[in-house]
């Protein structure tokens, strides 16, 4: 059932994206009088056709995307000069034939926007959660620095409306690092802030530190045989409660875990919207905790360090080779002893190095997850009105918002592997939105991937309708037509550069999914 949920909601997205396009290339070609010779829904040989007036329609036994063919559009066959040939029409003609394919993609988006925004749909809360590993230490939240809380709720970011958490994620993520002004509700009190965006990594998005607000603890990644593995948890469960405990943040069910070693456990989860039961062992692990850490080489530093992959420790406490104040040790469970009794700082030797600090040894429960929020959604729903001047404003929006991608792409700010997402990719994307959110999100994730189509044949890049439209711009100002030998030669230095970035796409989006991953 997962796996046709995926394939379908790939075929429907990407189809529908593809069938858009060419339906406007058709259809900009019987505005202005060129005749479509062939069009087609999916690619191939043609297994159902009708021919109605001069086009032959046909669908194809695998009706994924399609085309449309004129007639005369190809330059390496003869023509009779007939005016509804492609290449024998006008090249203002020509440029809305081509460039049809491209507005007809907006158009389905802003469709899709209005419909949702009459229809109503699910968005990420605008009220925000602060991680507590976030409110101190090295990495410390811009948004707690600035005064914000977990339970705020931002209603405006440079006093523009803030809805659901994307938008504070778009705002943020392209204010190049310049500080924001932030609105925020807190019960009864309104609030205005400003915070200074940072960047944590070199190609890293910027952030504030917030995330959406939710009191369910989400599964994000799963550990090779580990405990979570072995019970049947999957990416993307929800986890409710343990043992009649439930739990509304990661802190709570962690701590929970780490009290519970080799004790099974009863695992309440929600799965695609069903509740589940898993019966799960959390496994022990040990931990060492120097507070006050000093390392002999440089005496001036301290501070607090975790040691978590006891192995090597054990082997040379085992073999004599560690010192507590002077004194060999003669196996693990002696050094851990000497270690829970101490009571102040103690010089620990290891044939890595000499520290000095106050030490415990810890055991604790471990289940082998990465957990997150699940973010708390909220409804959006607008009137007749209000829903038809959205659908126009928010795809300009996000139109706006990707040219500043692609912009930051090509200068080095945003990393092209994390931001650049194939039909693979996308499939995968769909598929996560179908199963996991419902079909509301994923009609609105169709709008935006037609939208993003859009613009990415608008885009100036040889053998895309961009291309096209600037070549047929330049003969009807010009009046002469493109040299055949020059297009030829752009379209084979296009040709190689498509088929160079389909080949890093598609290895880049392999490389997302969890087989590749494990794989490499």
């Amino acid at each position: 059932m997962v796996t046709l949920t995926y394939i379908l909601a790939a075929v429907i997205l990407l189809g529908l994206c593809i069938f858009v396009h060419e339906l406007g290339h058709l259809l900009g070609g019987k505005m202005v009088g060129i005749k479509a010779e062939v069009f087609s829904i999916g690619y191939g040989k043609g297994f159902i056709k009708k021919k109605w007036g001069d086009t032959t329609y046909q669908i194809t036994l695998i009706p994924f995307g399609g085309y449309c063919k004129f007639y005369g559009e190809d330059p390496n066959e003869d023509r009779q000069g007939k005016p509804y040939e492609f290449l024998s029409a006008h090249p203002l003609k020509r440029v809305v034939t081509v460039l049809m394919g491209p507005l007809f993609n907006l158009f389905f988006g802003i469709i899709l926007f209005f419909v949702m925004n009459i229809h109503g749909y699910p968005v990420e809360t605008n009220k925000i959660y602060i991680p507590e590993y976030l409110t101190k230490g090295e990495y410390v939240s811009p948004a707690y620095e600035a005064g914000l809380r977990t339970g705020d709720t931002i209603v405006a970011i440079n006093n523009e409306q803030v809805v659901g958490f994307t938008d504070i994620q778009s705002k943020v993520a392209f204010s190049k690092g310049k500080p924001i002004t932030v609105k925020a509700v807190r019960g009864n009190d309104t609030l205005e802030i400003t915070i200074a965006p940072k960047k944590y990594t070199k190609k890293g998005y910027y952030t504030i530190g917030v995330m959406p607000y939710g009191d369910r603890v989400l599964v994000m990644g799963i550990l090779d045989n580990s405990s979570a593995q072995k019970a049947g948890l999957k990416e993307m469960d929800e986890i409710i409660e343990a043992n009649g405990t439930q739990f509304h943040w990661p802190e709570e069910f962690t701590q929970f875990i780490r009290r519970h070693p080799q004790k099974e456990l009863s695992l309440t989860i929600s799965r695609g919207g069903h509740l589940m039961t898993l019966p799960i062992t959390p496994q022990t692990k040990e931990m060492l905790t120097i507070n006050q850490f000093t390392d002999m080489r440089f005496p001036k530093e301290s501070y607090t360090i975790t040691v978590d992959a006891m192995s090597l420790i054990k082997t040379a406490a085992n073999a004599g080779k560690v010192f507590i104040n002077g004194k060999a040790v003669q196996s693990f469970e002696e050094m851990k002893n000497i270690i829970n009794t101490s009571k102040g700082v103690i010089t620990l030797k290891t044939p890595g190095g000499t520290y000095n600090g106050i030490m415990k040894f810890e055991r604790y429960g471990f289940v082998g997850i990465e957990t997150a929020i699940s973010p708390e959604n909220k409804f959006i729903q607008y009137g007749v009105h209000d829903a038809f001047v959205k659908s126009l404003v928010d795809p300009f929006d996000f139109i706006a918002l990707n040219f500043r991608g692609i912009g930051m792409m090509f200068s080095g700010e945003l990393d092209v592997r994390q931001n650049l997402s194939g039909p693979i990719r996308i499939a995968k994307i769909a598929g996560d939105t179908a199963y996991y959110r419902g079909v509301s999100a994923f009609i609105i994730l169709m709008a935006k991937i037609s939208i993003i189509l859009m613009v990415m044949n608008l885009l100036p890049i040889p053998m895309v309708d961009g291309s096209f439209i600037l070549i047929f711009l330049y003969e009807a100002i010009t009046r002469r037509a493109f040299s055949q030998k020059l297009l030829e030669k752009i379209q084979m230095v296009g040709f190689a550069i498509l088929v160079l970035l389909s080949i890093f796409v598609i290895f880049n989006d392999l490389s997302f999914l969890p087989f590749f991953k494990d794989l490499f």
